[in-house]
């Protein structure tokens, strides 16, 4: 004969076993040790020899055990039980406690309960905010009549269990999510003469960090590439999506500099990416010389393009791009922004303009209103701080929300550029030199000419001046009169003699007035200078 359950403590002494159930949830334990600390109480409560949670695995739609006393056999195999099937998938299918009076084949889908001799079973779901968050089962070896007082007492202690492990699960994923994001989104963004890069990103304050991500880079031809992207969704599945992404947008931009072409194979690549999700992206190029920003919209949000004369527009009235992985070939539109010194631009993520009670069109509208403080700020980073304020206008973020702020610095009066002696760095040198040689206004030819040789200079001292340690390189130029004079100097010491230097600097020689060169103990300077034609 079954027997009853045991009689239970008073009243008074119930509550303070309960109470303990409450303290140790809200302690700072992790998921894990508040668990196995919970369990232990849970068996005392009810007098039973097991006590088991199981966790849902929303994407297997699975009740996976993760912790158990009297029952750690479920937790070492990984037992996984899905959703409506056996026991637990029943508790967690209904969402109400499930009492089985006698355990045998079935009604139970785990062997391990049947193993272990596991006679009587009571379990209860774990709820937060009316979702499913897993389910506790604790069980006994003797036959036992679970009644409804031992229901409700489980399901109160499974309130503060799922309230507890809810907060800490929250917790652990916001961390892992923090972590993951930061090793996608850019540490610092590139030096690249000419302009001046500015980023922001603010994480939502509830559901929490999500999928938006913007990346520099600069590609083998001195183009600085540029990506504004949004993943739908929130937690470790956005963030482990935008990582995909942004690496696989980097291979295809590597491949391919035509922003429309890099975002076609993007595309194409979304299903062997395993991405089901909605995604947004803004990809463009700004060429070598800055002149101009090539981009395409793949359902995103339109750049704010912001020009010297203080007027301020979007680059973009076309949304007929959708985004990526939409399962069919689509032709992505290009646009092409001419650039001028003294231009700045604004890529971002719909977090900063959408509310709820308003359309998008009056968001742009409100960001363009608000984009004046960064318009070539003395500092933008506090210019873009005081437009994410007047935008938000007191309100916490109800989305993620990441910004890019690109500006085209005034016309350049010469180089004053210090770099690491890297062959990857003279790209930084070419660009230098074409934007100041053309602000000047000097011929194309002459141009080419004088880049060919200050291009020269500094990779024989990358080659020459320093051993696998490096070093640095310092390029100085500028125009007296009707005369260029650039000079690169560096702090090594050559490992050929200087007077022998090879093709480099007959080729120097060539395209140059004068080339002369000064050795010492503390380096080497080269300096070259170069008549300008009559203008």
């Amino acid at each position: 004969m079954p027997s009853t359950s045991p009689q239970i403590a008073d009243p008074a002494e119930q509550l303070r076993r309960l109470l303990r159930v409450a303290d140790v949830a809200l302690a700072h334990l992790s998921p894990e040790d508040l668990l196995d600390e919970l369990l232990v109480r849970v068996r005392e409560i009810l007098d039973a020899d097991t006590a088991a949670v199981l966790l849902l695995d929303k994407q297997t739609s699975e009740l996976v055990a993760t912790a158990a006393k009297g029952l750690e056999e479920e937790v070492e195999q990984g037992v996984r039980i899905p959703l409506g099937k056996g026991f637990a998938g029943r508790v967690a299918a209904e969402r109400k406690p499930v009492v089985i009076g006698r355990v045998d084949h079935r009604n139970v889908l785990n062997p391990i309960l049947r193993e272990k001799g596991v006679s009587s079973l009571i379990g209860v779901p774990l709820l937060v905010r009316g979702q499913v968050l897993g389910v506790l089962h604790v069980g006994t070896l003797a036959p036992r009549t679970f009644t409804d007082a031992d229901a409700e007492l489980l399901q109160l202690v499974a309130e503060r269990v799922a309230l507890g492990l809810h907060v800490r699960l929250y917790e652990q994923e916001r961390r892992m999510t923090e972590t993951l994001q930061r090793t996608f989104l850019p540490e610092s963004l590139p030096e690249v003469p000419g302009l001046r890069l500015t980023s922001k990103y603010l994480p939502a304050t509830d559901p929490g960090i999500g999928g938006d991500w913007y990346d520099v880079f600069v590609l083998p031809s001195g183009a600085v590439a540029l990506a504004m992207g949004d993943v739908s969704g929130h937690g470790l599945r956005a963030a482990a999506v935008m990582g995909r992404i942004r690496n696989a947008l980097r291979a295809c931009a590597l491949e391919v500099e035509n922003p429309s072409e890099a975002v076609n194979r993007l595309d194409r690549l979304m299903e062997l990416l395993d991405v089901t999700d909605i995604v947004t992206l803004l990809f463009g190029v700004v060429d070598a010389e800055l002149s101009e920003f090539r981009f395409v919209s793949a359902g995103h949000v339109p750049p704010l393009i912001m020009k010297p004369d203080g007027q301020s527009s979007f680059a973009d009235d076309d949304w007929s791009n959708p985004p990526l992985g939409i399962g069919h070939v689509h032709p992505f539109r290009e646009h092409v922004v001419p650039l001028k010194a003294g231009t700045s631009f604004l890529l971002y993520t719909d977090g900063l303009v959408e509310r709820r009670d308003e359309s998008l069109s009056e968001g742009l509208e409100r960001l363009r209103g608000a984009s004046a403080p960064m318009r070539l700020s003395p500092n933008p980073a506090e210019a873009i701080e005081s437009t994410i304020r007047s935008l938000l206008d007191g309100r916490e973020p109800a989305d993620d929300i990441a910004l890019l702020l690109v500006d085209l610095e005034a016309e350049s009066a010469g180089i004053d550029l210090r770099i690491a002696a890297d062959p990857a760095a003279l790209v930084t040198v070419r660009r230098a030199s074409r934007r100041w040689l053309s602000d000047l206004g000097v011929p194309r030819r002459v141009s080419d000419d004088v880049i060919t040789a200050v291009g020269e200079a500094c990779a024989n001292a990358v080659e020459h001046a320093y051993g696998p340690m490096g070093g640095w390189l310092h390029v100085l130029a500028g125009c007296e009169g009707d005369t260029i004079r650039v000079t690169v100097s560096d702090g090594g010491r050559w490992r050929t003699r200087h007077s022998t230097r090879g093709r480099g600097s007959t080729l120097m020689r060539s395209v140059m007035d004068s080339v002369e060169i000064e050795t010492s103990d503390a380096g080497t300077t080269v300096t070259m200078q170069r008549r300008l034609p009559e203008r």
